[in-house]
């Protein structure tokens, strides 16, 4: 059925007669006859198995697992096992990131930034199967020594790529293009900076108003910092037919949670500090079904360098992750007057993300706890500012 050959180079050859009467010829390179003759006999075994239309023995597939490569490839070549699925980075994850129907366009933006890091360090040649996890821990160093524009990789970017990397090879897992994760144990890095957390103050926050060109742009900053939204994302699908005035309520359409059921809204209180920019917003808009803000109507708007200039013009200091902090800013303070699930709730994340990423001791805390209990029992929570009256609009209903 298979017999074994050595030529007088030292090389040695496998040959057989397939099922389907072909003579065919596996070469295995120069190894000794203690080496060969296992392989011949999984070759017997895997002649059978496809003789009788069956799978391969448990062993046969142990078997097969420890081979290299190039020996995988032979195998297929001639018939006895099925062609591996590409290994080629630029080949695989091409693939994978197009079978992703459910990704975002951004989280696909960033699937194919780390895509091309890959590529980069590994060559667009490279087997995905003879990355090891040293590999890996040298691609992790590769990119903290990356110049970007801005000086050395951020630490998180760098995170970023390597839990991208960490999917892709658990991806190439399932699909049994690999035999395990190289990127399993290496250090993404994924812990909160602390050094980049900022309190803006509401002073800086209103002199940022205040500085602000034009309304849009001073909605955009108190709904940033007084209302908590993710910005740009969800600012620029907030409508006017979500703005529900009789009962002084918000309705917040998340692209970031939409994926997980009963998530894809939220309903968030119409803060008296947002009140004076949408009545001034109202009384100019004549499109009341219009969306609130729409100058920039995308998630991937840079609104970084017009809002630094701004907190140029109020001569303040630019703060780290000029949003975020907003946001985080707000459900620390909030946080000081309600419970912490109804300010997730408000928020649209959980208690376990917002105490990793979001609340921030403040100076007001340290003052706080400097005070002796008298004084401490008299001092009250001065976060909301007193607004006048708003007269009582009616909540529009969408058109069908």
């Amino acid at each position: 059925m298979a017999s074994l050959v050595s030529r007088p180079n030292g090389r040695k050859e496998v040959q057989f007669t397939d099922t389907d009467g072909s003579r065919k010829t596996l070469r295995l390179g120069k190894v000794n006859m203690k080496d060969a003759q296992p392989i011949l006999t999984q070759v017997e075994l895997l002649l059978s198995a496809k003789g009788m239309n069956s799978s391969p023995k448990p062993q046969t597939v142990e078997f097969l697992k420890g081979l290299d490569a190039t020996l995988l490839e032979r195998f297929a070549k001639v018939g006895l096992i099925e062609a591996r699925k590409s290994a080629i980075p630029s080949e695989y994850i091409a693939s994978y990131i197009k079978r992703r129907v459910d990704a975002k366009p951004g989280t696909v933006l960033k699937w194919q930034a780390t895509e091309k890091q890959l590529t980069n360090f590994f060559g667009a040649g490279r087997d995905l199967r003879t990355i090891t996890a040293g590999d890996a821990d040298a691609f992790r160093l590769h990119l903290m020594a990356t110049k970007t524009k801005r000086g050395l990789m951020q630490t998180n970017t760098i995170s970023k790529h390597i839990r991208v990397a960490r999917l892709f090879f658990n991806a190439a897992l399932r699909d049994e293009v690999v035999s395990k994760n190289p990127f399993s144990g290496v250090d993404s890095g994924d812990r909160r900076n602390s050094a980049r957390d900022y309190f803006v103050t509401r002073a800086e926050a209103d002199a940022c108003i205040e500085a602000a060109p034009d309304l849009q742009w001073r909605l955009i900053i108190a709904m940033a910092r007084y209302g908590g939204l993710r910005t740009p994302s969800e600012l620029v699908r907030l409508k006017w037919t979500d703005i529900l005035w009789d009962t002084d309520r918000m309705v917040i359409h998340s692209p970031k949670t939409e994926g997980y059921e009963g998530k894809e809204t939220r309903i968030v209180p119409l803060f008296p500090e947002l009140k004076p920019f949408l009545d001034e917003a109202w009384a100019t808009e004549a499109d009341k079904s219009a969306f609130v803000i729409t100058r920039y109507r995308t998630d991937t708007q840079n609104l970084r360098t017009t809002f630094l200039k701004i907190i140029e013009r109020a001569a303040l200091k630019p703060w780290p992750k000029l949003f975020q902090n907003m946001r985080a800013s707000r459900q620390t303070e909030l946080e000081e007057t309600f419970p912490s699930h109804v300010v997730c709730r408000w928020m649209g994340n959980s208690v376990k993300v917002a105490q990793k990423h979001y609340l921030q001791t403040t100076e007001d805390h340290y003052k706080k706890a400097t005070q002796n209990p008298t004084q401490q029992a008299s001092a009250s929570p001065r976060f909301l500012r007193r607004m006048p009256l708003q007269k009582p609009r009616k909540t529009l209903i969408p058109s069908v």
